[in-house]
Parts: structure tokens; C-alpha cells; sequence
């Protein structure tokens, strides 16, 4: 929470930006050292967003919503890794899956089984494996 503290724990990182920060408790697989991210949102990056550690600022992911794919795929999430995070009720599910730019868009993969879930409102995050969903780390974003 070091970084939402840095902010004066507000969700947007000026005032003139769209960007936010995410707290990880976790981290992410593979980074659990990162834990507080910027979500940095620019038209030129549309659809996709970036996702930068600010503890490692040379880390840093590009993440699109699963949701422009499968319009529904909050829905395959189970609830209990909504509730976890406290999203229920009035809070609207959101999730990000981390993306890799391929050579061609055709080559173009998403990491659907492995999701960043949000909850807006709290501003905090975490990374889980769905083992179950049939989704793949490389599903194809064309």
C-alpha cells in the first residue's frame, strides 16, 4: 500500500491522468516481489492498457480486458475469487489478461487462463489460474 499512500490514496495517479494504481497483495506469478502497479491508459495504446510496477518500473505488462473477447468471461470466474477481493453486490466484476504482441496480429495471445482480477472500488488486484476453464495462456486475440 506503499505506493496507493504515495498518491494520497486516490485512485488517479494526477489529475489529468487515467491512470491508476493497483495494489497486488500477492504480487504476480512469477513477480510476487511487484506489488503496487500503475495501470496507464492512452488512446494510442487502445484497446489495450499498460500495467507498469512501480517498484520495478522496467517491468511492465500490456493487458487488455478478456472481456472484448468473451463477453461473459467474468462470469466464468468463480465467485469465491470474486468475494476474496470483496467484489459483490453493487461492484462490477473486471478483469485484465496479459498480453503478447506477436509478429503478426494473427500470432497475437492473451493469457486467458490466468487472469488479474480488480476490484475498483478498493483499487486492489491479484493474479489467479483457472484450471478449470478450458482457457489457454496463449488464446489467440484474432
Amino acid at each position: 500500500m506503499k505506493a496507493m499512500r504515495a498518491y494520497g490514496q486516490t485512485r488517479q495517479v494526477n489529475s489529468e491522468s487515467r491512470d491508476v494504481v493497483i495494489h497486488f497483495e500477492e504480487g504476480l506469478i512469477g513477480f510476487s516481489e511487484c506489488k503496487d502497479f500503475v495501470l496507464k491508459e492512452a488512446d494510442y495504446l487502445a484497446p489495450f492498457r499498460l500495467l507498469q510496477s512501480l517498484e520495478s518500473p522496467a517491468r511492465a505488462f500490456l493487458v487488455l480486458e478478456p472481456t472484448k473477447l468473451v463477453t461473459n468471461y467474468c462470469d466464468l470466474v468463480p465467485a469465491r475469487e470474486w468475494e476474496s477481493l470483496g467484489v459483490s453486490g453493487k461492484i462490477k466484476p473486471r478483469a485484465f489478461v496479459i498480453v503478447v504482441i506477436g509478429s503478426t496480429p494473427e500470432f497475437s495471445t492473451g493469457n486467458f487462463q490466468a487472469p488479474l482480477l480488480i476490484n475498483d472500488e478498493k483499487m486492489i488486484g491479484k493474479q489467479v489460474i483457472l484450471t478449470d476453464s478450458g482457457f489457454s495462456v496463449r488464446h489467440r486475440l484474432l
